[in-house]
């Protein structure tokens, strides 16, 4: 009997002292997660635009399918033929593959009309360049040959330089404010807890100021002006405080 009330009281005292662990882990984690200091920091890195990346639309519609594929397919041969005269490599030229859908024009739930359809393509091609020279010819040609969707935007070969800069500044910035608030608080900033991070592109136009403007050509366009690209970096750290 004494050793099953030994052997007792030793399995009670493990029990208690596994519920005392759980607790101080438990009580640990709420400090840990009550003692961080969290920052939101964004920094950009402007680039100069040295490539234009354009983005058409063919399109086609007709009564039957295989009209509206014959037109889609003599824009398309339209477009092909183009962008060979400008001697635009395969590795610059992106494109989905083509798209058809039908729809019916009338409704026949209340009469014998048989029903009209018409059938509409779509497809999706973007072209990246470096003469700029090119994009109001491209977008002459295609108005000629009745394209109606298609746009242009500026971008830069230093995009992942430019990510990368304006990361590295998004984070030493993110320390220097949590040091500031952290001291300014009678506190210290320790190792970072968690860390989320994302980018993006954008295209700001680079103000022109009258000077430029006067020196400029009788039949100068906007092309002519400098354009820059702002990739900008966003980070959220968490950083343990002590």
């Amino acid at each position: 009997m004494d050793w099953n009330g030994s052997k007792l009281k030793k399995i009670t005292l493990t029990i208690s002292l596994l519920f005392f662990g759980f607790s101080c882990t438990t009580m640990a984690q709420q400090v840990v997660s009550e003692r961080t200091i969290t920052i939101n920091m964004s920094a950009s890195e402007i680039l100069p635009a040295d490539l234009i990346i354009f983005n058409v639309t063919i399109n086609a519609e007709g009564k039957t399918p295989q009209e509206a594929f014959e037109l889609h397919r003599e824009r398309e041969s339209t477009l092909a033929g183009l962008l060979q005269d400008l001697n635009i490599k395969e590795d610059n030229i992106d494109f989905e593959p083509v798209r058809m859908n039908r729809r019916q024009l009338n409704n026949n739930r209340y009469n014998n009309e048989e029903p009209e359809y018409i059938t509409n393509t779509n497809q999706s091609v973007s072209i990246t360049f470096s003469d700029f020279d090119l994009y109001e010819r491209i977008q002459l040609t295609l108005i000629e040959n009745n394209f109606d969707t298609f746009n242009g935007q500026f971008s830069s070969t230093k995009i992942a330089e430019g990510k990368e800069k304006a990361l590295i500044s998004a984070i030493e910035a993110s320390r220097e404010r949590a040091e500031l608030i952290a001291r300014t608080s009678g506190v210290e900033v320790g190792d970072v807890y968690t860390i989320n991070y994302s980018d993006h592109q954008v295209n700001i136009p680079r103000k022109v100021n009258s000077m430029e403007m006067m020196s400029m050509a009788s039949d100068a366009t906007m092309m002519d002006f400098a354009q820059t690209v702002d990739v900008r970096s966003n980070i959220n750290i968490s950083y343990f405080i002590k």
